[in-house]
């Protein structure tokens, strides 16, 4: 019983990145390792005056995200969301910062909507262009070149 506690009071230790952000050092698990089913935090406490508020409580959809995601939400709320200024703050090119985006966006459950809607093949295509551009094996000018030769 006594190691089930020590390891849930480290699971839920926080800390602080010298980037500025905040990051869970061991973030909290958000599906049950049993059953899978989403969990609830049951338990608040205030380290200060150990005011503890006993309840069923959701996390929300931000806590699901991963370290680096969650860096990319700060970066784009820092730059109200310009792009370009994305690219220059995370040194990273424009289609990936859309890529990386689309998925955060899809990652908080929500769709996202391409300007244009591609053929199934077409837009898979796409997307393996647009994830080696994010891994660096390729540059923008090579992505752009794959892009449109896809498009014909």
């Amino acid at each position: 019983m006594f190691n089930i506690i020590q390891y849930t009071i480290q699971v839920f230790k926080i800390t602080f990145k010298t980037e500025g952000g905040i990051a869970l050092k061991y973030p909290p698990p958000q599906q049950c390792p049993v059953c899978e089913n989403k969990l609830t935090i049951q338990e608040l406490k205030c380290d200060h005056c150990h005011t503890t508020i006993k309840g069923s409580f959701e996390s929300t959809r931000l806590a699901s995200l991963n370290d680096e995601q969650l860096r990319f939400v700060e970066v784009f709320l820092k730059v109200r969301g310009n792009i370009r200024e994305m690219e220059k703050e995370l040194s990273i090119s424009y289609p990936t910062v859309r890529n990386r985006l689309d998925h955060i966006v899809e990652a908080l459950g929500y769709q996202t909507t391409p300007a244009e809607t591609p053929a199934p093949a077409e837009d898979s295509q796409r997307k393996q262009i647009l994830t080696k551009l994010d891994e660096g094996t390729i540059t923008v000018e090579e992505a752009l070149k794959l892009i449109q030769a896809n498009k014909k």
